[in-house]
């Protein structure tokens, strides 16, 4: 029994273990790419093996506890590190088998208490005289899991066989091949919804608009169409002119007359067109899985039932939706009543809900939705109270959580997910907090094998080969940059505005949609950003080109919106958005103009789009349906500025709330002379402008500019900004320090890095002095990220970490505090900070290029999302850094020089030290994520292939980490080839699963493409690197 312990507890059962958790994971990715969620989840996720895999490491964990003795102080990181693993385990176990979750559905004025389960069931009923019998089961059919339920029920003598034949997801009608010589008639007629093809088997029959149309099948009033062997009659009941579309033949079928069918011809009447587009022999109808996801999403699963009695059968087919109930369908045979049933099933609650009102809110003069909410009433034995059920606003009711998840077509109905798993949460995120504990103490404390490998760091002296990572990591810096880079529009119109007098207009107040008031500079920068992710507009005029600032194109804008219209300024994604281009004709194209997405009729050209990404639940949308989302928001945001909408520029002391008005205000209260000034002003502004343009004199616009900012200080003054608080804000958007500071940290990051790589080898006081010299020039990029976050304070009358911009600033900020703290205890630390701190800013950047200038479409906004991606994105840069130290060391060993011997260890090391900071950032990102996931729509975990393939890089780092426990596996060229392949992990999780996997993050949706060119020859110089290492290894261990 002990060496069966023994064993069970032995590292080469933990590395064996987590790998093949790994890999079972990893195939898992792609089994769902292929065959679908629920394929994966059966096959892998949910089988007992899978549990029986978690269990193992579970006990293993434990029985390291006891093995390594960790129960004492100076194993405390360790021994939190075990239990924290463990303790998610359980937590994921609890979850598994106690949690529950389903879809509430309620419509306006109605009450309910019942939960739409997210399980499906079979239920079946049959009666016969005066008996019932009665099933019931839980199921889980996928493509590859055929059901295997065959019962027997009623009179012992003369039973009723009840069998499940097959079960067909995502089924739609196709073509299949038929032993016999059926025939199917393909038509294509016009309808409601546009073109649409019909099959019409050989004996059956179709509705083309109302009009029956037959084959083999006469009926009275009907399109009967007869025939077989390449010949084929119809005969209508009304006129029908015809086309023969391959020679243009025209000609007539007469009402009542039979004539002979002519295939790839247009049938037109009054009431109906179709065509005959194509006759199949030895084909039947059946229904099949769907390979166009598209499609998928709204076909139901159909489940095929058989019942026999004697010698009489009949097929039943049930089908099945998610989140939608199904009924039992009501059938009989014989002597018998049945009852059938397939789907999800109805759950009760211990209270009830009523929705009182829901709120659908929509951009003004546009379809897109902006928001949507349920007001609702809890009913309980209790209490009674009204609540309020939004995006960002859910609800806790005795151990259940609801979240807003979508609406019904109609808008009288509202959609709820409802999820109950408090003990599996609350048990998982304290897993999470002992990690956290635990990362913290492997980092800082004493005894800590991280403290310790930099303690032998120190030891060590370095060569010159410091130069040559000096040369692969500044490739990194340029591709970074790179990433930036977006080709300028071309135009060509006059439409350019004075700069200096833009500046001017820039200057006055407005209030945003928020409430809040701030300079026009803010918002025109803000709404250049979010349509074009840029900060400047580039405008080709008469031979010229001139840069427009946020402040002319808003100005622009607003004075001749007539030809921005066909101005180029919607960013569209070109991977992401790719269906989205193809739509419209546009795909040659990344930005589209206003015009773009409007028909011949003015009809926006994307409201079917939004419309079926909008009632998705969030956690469903893939990422097509997200670009849907933004270029509709970014099209509302234009509209808004295209009507003046956003030019709230009039105050009235005594409106509701202090709000500001535009031009078109109802109602706002102003005195008479004042609402003529209101009404007239900004088209005698605009007036003026257009003179000014003609003449150079901007005097006259200058004098508006100023009788609007008189009447913005009388009639504002209680709430107007200080001129100082002002002046700051005008001063923080044109000195856009953030934005600058990430290049000079990673070069300040890469410099310090290297400096220090050399003092390891070459102790000299010029060394030290340009090592400070880096540290000074870090400390005053510091203090003035340090005064421009003081700025932003004092502009904004707040603190900056209300949202996700700021608070990554802030993360970023203190990463630096840090950094200066402790840079005395290793010349590595500041390096590292300014690398990663760096990564944070350019993050920060990223979403300051798309600002929230709206109310936003009902996405998710919360914090931890930002936090998540900032710190998940960080990690890739020292796991890069590992990868890129593993590679200079495998290279440095196929020269086999003693001289190299240090160095190739101090690379070691180095590798180690950032491969764990490394992991340590993206273990806290992913579970982050976690938070993030259950916090919007309460599932922490959902085995998403994004998610999936993050914690396989976790698992696989890990390995890497402990492989030094196996004494096989110990050693230089080991570890530094293990840190090379282990980056592959990340190159997956961040490009790979992007678009080569489906999933909510998927560009692709599960359509690859191509590999390219230089994929390959980075695996083949990998290889041939690492196997001429290998072999100067081997050679110098033989003489030795």
């Amino acid at each position: 029994m002990k060496k069966i312990w023994s064993f069970l507890f032995s590292n080469k059962i933990t590395l064996v273990a987590l790998l093949a958790f790994a890999v079972a994971m990893a195939y898992a990715t792609f089994m769902e790419n292929d065959f679908g969620t629920n394929v994966a989840r059966q096959a892998i996720y949910e089988a007992w093996w899978f549990e029986l895999l978690m269990a193992i490491l579970a006990l293993n964990f434990a029985g390291n506890i006891y093995r390594y003795r960790l129960l004492r102080k100076d194993k405390l990181s360790i021994l939190l590190f075990h239990l924290a693993f463990i303790v998610v385990l359980i937590g994921a176990f609890v979850t598994r088998y106690s949690s529950y979750e389903g879809l509430v559905r309620i419509r306006e004025g109605q009450s309910t208490n019942k939960i739409i389960s997210q399980e499906r069931y079979v239920k079946m009923q049959v009666h016969w005289d005066n008996q019932e019998w009665e099933f019931e089961k839980r199921t889980h059919l996928t493509r590859l899991n055929q059901p295997d339920i065959d019962l027997e029920a009623g009179k012992t003598n003369d039973p009723i066989r009840i069998r499940i034949n097959r079960f067909v997801p995502d089924a739609i009608q196709g073509l299949v091949e038929s032993e016999d010589e059926n025939e199917v008639i393909e038509l294509v007629a016009a309808t409601g919804e546009g073109r649409s093809s019909f099959y019409l088997e050989s004996g059956g029959s179709v509705f083309l608009n109302g009009h029956e149309v037959t084959f083999n099948n006469e009926k009275v009033n009907g399109i009967n169409i007869t025939g077989g062997n390449d010949r084929y009659l119809i005969h209508s009941p009304e006129d029908f002119n015809y086309l023969v579309m391959a020679n243009q033949q025209s000609g007539r079928l007469t009402k009542d007359v039979t004539d002979t069918l002519r295939t790839r011809a247009l049938y037109r009447s009054d009431h109906l067109s179709f065509v005959v587009n194509m006759i199949y022999k030895g084909k039947r109808l059946d229904y099949q899985t769907t390979e166009n996801k598209e499609l998928a999403q709204n076909a139901a699963d159909l489940l095929f039932v058989d019942l026999m009695q004697g010698n009489t059968q009949k097929t039943v087919i049930l089908a099945a939706l998610n989140g939608v109930f199904s009924p039992m369908q009501e059938t009989s045979l014989n002597d018998y009543d049945v009852k059938l049933s397939y789907g999800p099933r109805l759950t009760p609650l211990p209270f009830s809900l009523r929705l009182t009102d829901f709120q659908l809110e929509r951009y003004p003069g546009s379809t897109s939705p902006s928001s949507y909410a349920s007001e609702l009433v809890v009913e309980d034995d209790e209490r009674t109270f009204p609540v309020r059920i939004s995006m960002n606003n859910v609800l806790d009711h005795k151990g259940y959580r609801f979240f807003q998840a979508s609406y019904d077509l109609d808008e009288l109905g509202t959609v709820l997910s409802v999820n109950k798993d408090f003990w599996g949460t609350q048990i998982t995120y304290l897993g999470y907090i002992l990690m956290g504990l635990g990362m913290l103490l492997t980092l800082f404390g004493k005894n800590s094998r991280f403290v310790q490998v930099s303690k032998k760091l120190n030891q060590l002296k370095l060569g010159t080969a410091v130069l040559i990572s000096a040369m692969v990591i500044f490739p990194g810096l340029i591709s970074a940059n790179s990433l930036v880079a977006e080709e300028e529009p071309v135009l060509s119109t006059k439409m350019y505005m004075d700069k200096s007098h833009a500046a001017e207009f820039g200057r006055l107040m407005v209030q945003d949609m928020d409430g809040r008031i701030k300079p026009i500079n803010t918002l025109a920068s803000e709404f250049l950003r979010k349509l074009t992710r840029k900060t400047h507009y580039m405008l080709k005029e008469d031979g010229e080109t001139y840069k427009l600032n946020s402040d002319q194109v808003f100005l622009s804008i607003h004075h001749d919106p007539l030809s921005w219209q066909y101005m180029p300024l919607i960013k569209v994604d070109v991977k992401k958005g790719k269906m989205i281009l193809l739509q419209l004709g546009q795909e040659d194209k990344d930005m589209l103009s206003f015009q773009d997405l409007l028909d011949d009729n003015g009809e926006y050209r994307l409201r079917e789009n939004v419309e079926a990404a909008q009632r998705k639940k969030p956690a469903e949308r893939s990422e097509l349906d997200n670009e849907v989302i933004k270029v509709d928001e970014r099209f509302n945001v234009l509209f808004q500025a295209l009507s003046g909408n956003y030019l709230k520029i009039f105050p009235q002391p005594g409106a509701r709330d202090h709000k500001w008005f535009n031009t078109d205000f109802i109602n706002a209260g102003f005195r008479k002379q004042d609402s003529v000034f209101v009404r007239n002003i900004l088209g005698s502004y605009y007036q003026d402008i257009k003179s000014a343009k003609e003449t150079g004199d901007w005097a006259k616009p200058q004098d508006k500019l100023l009788y609007l900012k008189t009447f913005q200080d009388t009639m504002g003054k209680e709430i107007i900004p200080t001129d100082g608080r002002i002046q700051a804000e005008l001063l923080y958007n044109n000195f856009n320090v953030f934005n600058k500071l990430f290049p000079i940290y990673w070069m300040l990051g890469i410099y310090l890095l290297l400096l220090a790589l050399l003092r390891v080898f070459f102790d000299k006081p010029l060394l030290k002095n340009t090592y400070l010299l880096g540290v000074i020039l870090t400390g005053l990029a510091f203090a003035l990220q340090t005064a421009n976050m003081i700025l932003r304070w004092y502009a904004g009358g707040y603190p900056p970490w209300s949202n996700g911009y700021e608070m990554i600033i802030l993360v970023s900020w203190a990463l630096f505090l840090f950094g200066f703290i402790f840079y005395r205890k290793s010349d590595f630390i500041l390096p590292v900070v300014a690398l990663f701190g760096g990564t944070l800013l350019f993050v920060s950047y990223l979403d300051w290029l798309n600002p929230e200038i709206t109310n936003l479409v009902p996405v998710l906004k919360s914090y931890w999302l930002k936090i998540h991606v900032a710190i998940i994105v960080s990690s890739y840069a020292p796991l890069a850094l590992s990868a890129l130290l593993g590679l200079l060391s495998l290279i440095f060993m196929i020269f086999r020089n003693d001289n190299l011997k240090k160095p190739i260890t101090e690379l070691t090391y180095i590798n180690e030290l950032s491969m764990t900071i490394g992991l340590f950032m993206l273990a806290v990102g992913t579970f982050l994520g976690g938070v993030w996931a259950n916090e919007s729509w309460g599932r922490y975990w959902g085995w998403d292939p994004k998610e999936t393939w993050a914690l396989i890089s976790i698992v696989i780092y890990a390995i890497v980490l402990h492989m030094r426990l196996i004494p096989k596996l110990r050693g230089e060229y080991t570890f530094s080839l293990a840190s090379v392949v282990a980056f592959f992990s990340i190159i997956m999780t961040s490009f790979g699963v992007n678009y080569y996997l489906s999933g909510l993050h998927s560009y692709a949706a599960g359509d690859p493409v191509p590999v390219p060119q230089f994929v390959y020859w980075t695996v083949g110089s990998i290889f041939l690197i690492a196997l001429a290492s290998y072999i100067a290894k081997s050679q110098k261990a033989l003489k030795l």
